[in-house]
């Protein structure tokens, strides 16, 4: 990361402090899939998650294709990529592209394992609002003519529904977070075998099986207890 850009992401945290108002979380969404906004840096804080967007350089924006963002929308919302192709009757390549085409319009990783939790939380809201938290934070930042969008919304990883390990929360905070294995075993110092172990003891406490379904229990409990 540059010195601009940790100094852009502190500007963002302060501004998300001192400046914020209450925010849906599933306008994030409509902005994204109606090409009005597209992020430019996502990070995470101690308490919450946070991304910083930028307004659309064309007036009026354009949509993204509506078959593209149905695809990204089942996927997000816990469809596995195999049963979208098979309901859509489409390929698996074709599926996985579209879903690609989308994350990257939208400024994000191509790799939907890594997409930031924002996200997941922000269409969930749009889709599923008795089941998903609906209130984040927005702000607005001007540096030299152009605006920026901070949004932020609590951590959902801070409050776990059972109890887990210190070992075992911070490998599923680094997991969810869009960590690779390999980077969280290069963080931790220790071996890819310790961290999967560490991720399946927590997944089985969890009742889930990967990151996917662990981002949407844990947002379910947010939503839960308030």
């Amino acid at each position: 990361m540059t010195r601009a850009d940790e100094s852009l992401r502190q500007l963002a945290i302060r501004q998300d402090v001192e400046s914020a108002s209450p925010f849906e979380l599933r306008r994030l969404w409509q902005e994204l899939r109606s090409g009005g906004w597209q992020f430019r840096d996502t990070f995470s804080t101690d308490e919450r998650y946070v991304a910083l967007l930028k307004a659309s350089a064309v007036a009026p924006p354009v949509a993204l294709h509506e078959r593209k963002v149905a695809v990204l929308e089942s996927v997000l919302l816990g469809t596995a990529p195999k049963v979208v192709a098979f309901d859509c009757q489409r390929s698996l390549s074709s599926i996985t592209a579209a879903a690609q085409d989308c994350l990257r319009s939208m400024g994000l990783s191509t790799r939907a394992s890594q997409t930031t939790v924002l996200l997941t939380m922000a269409v969930r809201a749009q889709h599923h609002p008795e089941s998903a938290p609906q209130l984040g934070r927005l702000s607005e930042l001007h540096i030299d003519g152009q605006v920026y969008f901070v949004v932020s919304a609590l951590r959902l990883d801070l409050q776990f529904p059972v109890p887990l390990s210190l070992a075992e929360a911070e490998v599923v905070r680094s997991l969810i977070n869009g960590h690779t294995h390999a980077q969280i075993s290069g963080a931790r110092a220790t071996s890819p075998r310790t961290v999967a172990n560490q991720l399946a003891t927590a997944f089985r406490k969890l009742g889930v099986s990967g990151r996917r379904a662990t981002i949407e229990r844990l947002i379910l409990h947010q939503a839960q207890v308030g």
